[in-house]
C-alpha cells in the first residue's frame, strides 16, 4: 500500500525516483524518520569519468575532434586511391613495352618507394597528433566533477520530507484500522460458531399433514403392481416358447440322389452318366499314349546312326 501511495504522491515531483533502487533508498529513509532513527550523513561528492558529467563545451570539442578525424581519414583514403590508380596505369603502360620479362623502369620503382615512405611518414605524424590530443583530453577529464545529490529530502525547503512523513503517518493509520477491523470480524465469526446450532429434520413424512407419506405409499403400490404384471407376462411368453419347441419338427432331406434335375434325369442317373463319360475319356487317352509310344519305338528302329570314329569316314 505504501509503495502505491508513494508512487502517486511523487509522480508530479521533479525529484521523483527513477529506479527501484533509488525508491528503496527513499523508502528506508522514510521508515527511519518515522521511527526516530538517525540517517547516515551525506556521502562526499566524487569525481566521475563518464560522459554524463562533462560540460557542453567539452562535448562539443569531442564532437569536433571526431568530425575532423573522419574528414582526414576520408581524404587519406581518397589520396591512396588516386595513387594506386596512377600506379596501376603506369604498370599497365610498362607491360605494353617490348622490354624483357622481369625488367621494370627504375623511375617506377623509385616512385613506389617514395609513395610508401610518404604514407608511413604521414601515418606516424597522425599517430603522434592523436596521442597528443588524447593526452590533452585526459587532463581535461581529470578536472571534471559530477555533482550527485544523494539526498533530495531537503529540496524545496523540506517539502519532500514533510510529504513523506505525512504519507507514512497515513499509511500507518490505515494499517492499524485494517488490523482492528480484521480483529473484530474474527471475534464475530468465533461467537457465531460457538452459538450456532444445526437444526435437522430426520422425518419429513409428517410434512403437509401426512400428504408426502401418502404419495410415497401410492407410488410404492403402483410399482409393485407393475412388477407383478411384468412377471406374469414373462411367464406366459416362456410357456409359449416351450410349446413351440415341443411341437415343431425338423424337415431335412438326407438323400438328394432321387431328386429330378432339369434334364428329366435323377441326380444319381446324372452322376452315373458323367462317371461313364470320364472312364471312356481316360481309356481313349491311355490308348492314344500307348500308340504314340509304339510309333516312337518303331522310328528308333528304322533310323540309322551316323557316327564319326576319327578316320574321316562316317558310317
Amino acid at each position: 500500500m505504501y509503495q502505491r501511495t508513494q508512487r502517486h504522491a511523487l509522480s508530479g515531483c521533479p525529484h521523483a525516483p527513477r529506479s527501484f533502487d533509488e525508491f528503496k533508498g527513499f523508502y528506508n529513509a522514510a521508515i527511519d524518520d518515522a521511527r526516530g532513527r538517525k540517517r547516515a550523513p551525506k556521502p562526499t561528492l566524487s569525481r566521475a569519468k563518464t560522459s554524463s558529467g562533462l560540460s557542453d563545451e567539452t562535448k562539443a570539442a569531442r564532437k569536433k575532434i571526431a568530425e575532423e578525424k573522419a574528414r582526414k581519414k576520408a581524404e587519406e583514403a581518397e589520396r591512396i586511391r588516386k595513387e594506386n590508380a596512377e600506379m596501376k596505369a603506369r604498370i599497365m603502360a610498362e607491360k605494353k613495352k617490348d622490354d624483357p620479362p622481369g625488367k621494370m623502369d627504375e623511375q617506377l620503382l623509385q616512385a613506389r618507394k617514395d609513395a610508401a615512405d610518404a604514407r608511413k611518414q604521414k601515418k606516424d605524424e597522425e599517430q603522434r597528433r592523436l596521442k597528443m590530443e588524447n593526452k590533452q583530453m585526459s587532463k581535461k577529464l581529470l578536472n571534471v566533477q559530477a555533482i550527485t545529490d544523494s539526498d533530495i529530502t531537503d529540496d524545496d525547503g523540506g517539502a519532500v520530507q514533510a510529504l513523506r512523513d505525512k504519507k507514512a503517518a497515513e499509511s500507518a493509520a490505515a494499517k492499524d484500522a485494517h488490523k482492528s477491523m480484521l480483529k473484530d470480524r474474527q471475534k464475530t465469526l468465533t461467537d457465531m460458531k460457538a452459538n450456532a446450532k444445526a437444526v435437522t429434520d430426520h422425518d419429513i413424512t409428517d410434512d403437509d399433514g401426512g400428504a408426502l407419506q401418502a404419495a410415497r405409499d401410492a407410488k410404492a403400490a403402483a410399482g409393485m403392481e407393475k412388477q407383478a404384471t411384468h412377471k406374469a407376462m414373462l411367464k406366459d411368453r416362456q410357456k409359449t416358447i416351450n410349446d413351440m419347441k415341443a411341437n415343431t419338427g425338423s424337415r431335412t432331406d438326407h438323400d438328394i440322389t432321387d431328386d429330378i434335375t432339369a434334364d428329366g434325369l435323377s441326380v444319381q442317373a446324372a452322376r452315373d452318366a458323367k462317371a461313364a463319360a470320364g472312364d471312356e475319356a481316360r481309356q481313349q487317352e491311355a490308348a492314344r499314349a500307348a500308340q504314340s509310344a509304339k510309333d516312337l519305338q518303331n522310328m528308333k528302329k528304322d533310323m540309322k546312326a551316323r557316327t564319326d570314329d576319327g578316320d574321316g569316314q562316317q558310317y
